[in-house]
């Protein structure tokens, strides 16, 4: 209760100082401030996009005994799969940047056809992984019956 009070008090002194220092906007004052929206902003070139560092870090988690995890810092991974795409599954076979593979089958890029799923395939190489997934089709009025 006593939390709640202060908090709404806060919330009024907050409120009641900064309408004090509020200062009154005029019509040019608002035209000023869209034009100023209306500029044309320039951003980077694509070729300096391309050159820029990734500013993020990655971690990776180890555990060292029941109790003790240690954060490890680790470069990001790869993202070499980003160019498979799922296309269509049809009984054991699946269509992968338009070409037809079946199971156990080698796909460029040195991954193999471990898994057919009913909307998915899963790509394996050494302890790497990767699950395709079909796309959701927008219209969904069209069915395929199989006998």
């Amino acid at each position: 209760m006593g939390n709640q009070l202060l908090k709404k008090s806060m919330g009024i002194i907050l409120l009641t100082v900064s309408m004090l220092h509020a200062k009154e906007l005029t019509i040019d004052d608002i035209n000023k401030l869209v034009n100023d929206i209306k500029q044309e902003r320039i951003g980077l070139m694509p070729e300096e996009i391309k050159q820029a560092k990734d500013p993020f870090k990655y971690f990776k988690t180890i555990k060292r005994g029941p109790h003790r995890v240690v954060k490890k810092h680790s470069k990001p991974q790869s993202t070499h799969h980003r160019h498979y795409h799922l296309m269509a599954i049809l009984n054991d076979r699946a269509k992968i940047n338009h070409k037809w593979y079946r199971l156990h089958s080698r796909v460029d890029g040195g991954y193999i056809v471990s898994k057919i799923g009913k909307n998915y395939v899963e790509l394996s190489q050494k302890n790497r992984h990767i699950r395709l997934f079909l796309k959701q089709r927008k219209n969904k009025n069209i069915k395929l019956l199989v006998k």
